[in-house]
C-alpha cells in the first residue's frame, strides 16, 4: 500500500512542476510523541498510551499556482503496537487576486496500526490486531486574504466528500476451552466533509496555522484538528512545532512534534 501511496505523490509532483515559476520548498524532521486510544466494547476494551514519535515534512508551494505537501510518521512501540502514518495533499489555485484566489484539490491519509497485545490486556490470554485505514478526498473551496502592517492572514473554508477503506482482522483468545477467533474488521463507506484553515504570518518570521477537518459519517462527525508554528531564524532555517489529533471511529491519534524547518 505504502509503494502505491508514494507513487500517487510522485505523480502529484510530476503534474505540478511545469506550473511552477516561484517556488518554495520546505523540509522539516521531527521527534516527539503520540497518543494512541483504541477502544472496543465488545470486548471491554478501552486502551490509551504515549510513546515517541518521529516523522518527517515535505512542502513544495507556489502561491500563485499549486501547493504539494507530504507528512511521514511512526511510533515502534505505543499501546502495544506499531503505528505508521502516510498523509498527502495536493491543491491548485485559481483567479488568484490581493484578495483571495480558488482552489480545487485532493487529499489522502494512510494509516497502519499492528497491534501485538498478547497476554497484556486483562481477560484475555491473546489480541492482536492489524488495522489499515485509507481515506482519501476531494475538496474545493476559496482562500480570503487580510493584510495589514505586518500581518498577513489567509482563511480558507472549504467542501468536499471522502471515501474511507478500512482492512484488517483482530485475533483474541480467553481462558475458556474455545478455540482463538479471528475475526474481520474490514469497512468501507463514503462520506462529506468540510474544513476551515487558517494561516497567520507576523513580520514574515513567524508562521502560524490552524486547521480542523470534519468528516460526517453515520449521523457522527469524526474531526481532526492540526496546529503548526515556525519561528524563522533566517531566510532558510526555522525551529517548528506541529499538533495533530485525528479520530478514526473505534481510535485516534494525536501527537506532538518539535523539528527544524529548512527552507530553499
Amino acid at each position: 500500500m505504502k509503494t502505491k501511496v508514494l507513487t500517487l505523490f510522485a505523480l502529484a509532483v510530476s503534474l505540478a512542476a511545469p506550473a511552477a515559476a516561484e517556488t518554495l520548498r520546505i523540509i522539516s524532521p521531527y521527534i516527539g510523541s503520540v497518543t494512541n486510544k483504541y477502544a472496543n466494547a465488545a470486548y471491554g476494551l478501552d486502551l490509551a498510551d504515549t510513546a515517541q514519535m518521529r516523522g518527517i515534512y515535505a512542502q513544495w508551494i507556489n502561491t500563485e499556482k499549486f501547493q504539494v505537501n507530504a507528512f511521514y510518521y511512526g511510533a515502534p512501540e505505543v499501546n502495544y503496537s506499531r503505528v505508521t502514518g502516510l498523509h498527502l495533499n495536493l491543491d491548485f489555485y485559481f483567479r488568484p487576486t490581493r484578495a483571495g484566489k480558488w482552489v480545487a484539490g485532493a487529499g489522502l491519509e494512510s494509516l497502519n496500526i499492528d497491534m501485538s497485545a498478547g497476554n497484556s490486556i486483562p481477560g484475555l490470554t491473546l489480541f492482536n490486531m492489524d488495522n489499515d485505514v485509507l481515506f482519501y478526498f476531494a475538496r474545493a473551496g476559496r482562500y480570503f486574504y487580510y493584510r495589514k502592517g505586518l500581518l498577513d492572514a489567509s482563511l480558507l473554508p472549504y467542501a468536499g466528500y471522502a471515501s474511507e477503506k478500512i482492512t484488517g482482522e483482530i485475533t483474541l483468545d480467553t481462558p475458556s476451552p474455545s478455540p482463538a477467533r479471528t475475526i474481520d474488521i474490514g469497512d468501507k463507506d463514503s462520506h462529506p466533509l468540510a474544513g476551515l484553515n487558517l494561516n497567520v504570518t507576523l513580520a514574515h518570521f513567524i508562521d502560524l496555522q490552524g486547521k480542523w477537518m470534519g468528516r460526517f459519517k453515520d449521523g457522527e462527525r469524526l474531526d481532526e484538528y492540526s496546529l503548526m508554528a515556525n519561528f524563522y531564524l533566517n531566510r532558510h532555517w526555522g525551529l517548528s512545532y506541529r499538533y495533530k489529533y485525528m479520530e478514526y471511529g473505534s481510535s485516534s491519534n494525536g501527537y506532538h512534534l518539535g523539528g527544524v524547518a529548512y527552507c530553499f
